[in-house]
């Protein structure tokens, strides 16, 4: 597995997109390879795939065209055509209409305490063949500095900005993905980085999307002397804001507003989600440790253990359900770093964690 850094100093989001497509050609154009083998492998037909992509891509030109500018220019710079760059910030949205299975992914963790720094570590699951992604940097149109986790040409993921805000990014499915059309749910987080100040500035900016697919952002600030924290449930039957209990933020792969959990796909079918948010919140203390490693370390719980909170692929499962942890992602909003780390809680080391300071 490896990760590609990238920092832009480009202002305009075309310049920005060109660059990032020109530097990364090669492994963006893998990742479109291996997300076309995903969408075959769901029962997606290519016709769909365009027609979803480019129906998102639309959405996302009226509701952040700075947004849909850096995909244009990440099209013109890999050769690739805007349809099949839309397609990757779309993956959410194409892959809720196939097979689901593979769609089990990440558990997040935050500690909200008093007069200290958020503590926050995510896992990142996702299925092996996919093994290269990119951390970009550059600088919003909000004048802040942005450090955000995805694979190559995908706009955002789990990430932090200068302002002291980062964000954690759990997938959900209801019954309402599908049902409307909307922008993709990466573009939104992206947003979130790229201009929010505060919680509620996120919960503006989610509430603002139209969406045609469901996913958790856990948004969590810091002033240098209080912290402030929340879990966004995000669907096209509406966004919730979930509060912390008792200083923790906890979140799987399920709804846990009682409103959009009976709408709830992945509780119904997985043998994951529900185990591993119960198993997470046993261990929760862990977080109160004096280092990520040790709360990594903590959060060592396998399939033999009854909770697949650090996932590795277990043989004759099929190709798009043998999920595994490829990556822990968590920040120091203090000092303003995304920090990353390869693999999973089992491997997890003191020297592992990469920073990229915002």
């Amino acid at each position: 597995m490896s990760i590609n850094f990238h920092h832009s100093d480009e202002r305009d989001p075309l310049a920005r997109g060109l660059g990032i497509g020109n530097r990364w050609r090669d492994q963006i154009l893998g990742t479109a390879k291996d997300y076309t083998w995903l969408f075959d492998a769901a029962g997606l037909d290519p016709h769909t795939v365009r027609a979803i992509a480019e129906d998102s891509y639309e959405h996302l030109r009226d509701w952040a065209p700075e947004l849909a500018a850096e995909i244009t220019g990440i099209a013109r710079g890999t050769g690739l055509r805007l349809w099949e760059v839309a397609a990757l910030n779309s993956r959410t949205e194409i892959l809720v209409r196939g097979a689901i299975a593979g769609l089990k992914e990440c558990t997040s963790a935050v500690w909200l305490p008093p007069g200290e720094p958020p503590r926050a570590l995510q896992t990142w699951d996702w299925i092996p063949s996919i093994s290269n992604f990119t951390v970009l940097r550059h600088t919003s149109p909000e004048d802040l500095t942005v450090a955000t986790f995805a694979e190559n040409g995908v706009l955002g993921k789990a990430g932090v900005n200068s302002s002291g805000l980062g964000l954690l990014f759990t997938l959900l499915c209801h019954t309402s993905d599908g049902t409307a059309e909307g922008v993709p749910i990466h573009a939104i987080a992206r947003r979130v980085l790229d201009t929010a100040r505060s919680v509620a500035d996120a919960v503006d900016i989610a509430r603002s999307a139209p969406v045609s697919a469901s996913a958790s952002f856990t948004v969590v600030t810091w002033d240098g002397q209080a912290a402030d924290g929340a879990t966004l449930e995000i669907s096209p039957a509406g966004v919730v804001v979930l509060p912390p209990e008792e200083g923790f933020l906890l979140h799987t792969n399920h709804f846990l507003d009682p409103g959009l959990a009976p709408g709830d796909r992945l509780a119904a079918i997985g043998d994951d989600t529900l185990p591993r948010l119960a198993e997470l919140r046993e261990r929760r203390q862990v977080l109160t440790g004096a280092s990520r490693t040790e709360w990594a370390r903590g959060l060592v719980c396998h399939w033999a253990d009854g909770a697949p909170i650090c996932a590795h692929p277990r043989p004759g499962a099929p190709v798009t359900d043998r999920w595994e942890t490829k990556m822990m992602i968590s920040f120091d909003l203090d000092r303003r770093c995304l920090v990353l780390q390869e693999g999973g809680p089992c491997t997890a080391t003191e020297d592992g964690w990469t920073e990229v300071a915002v």
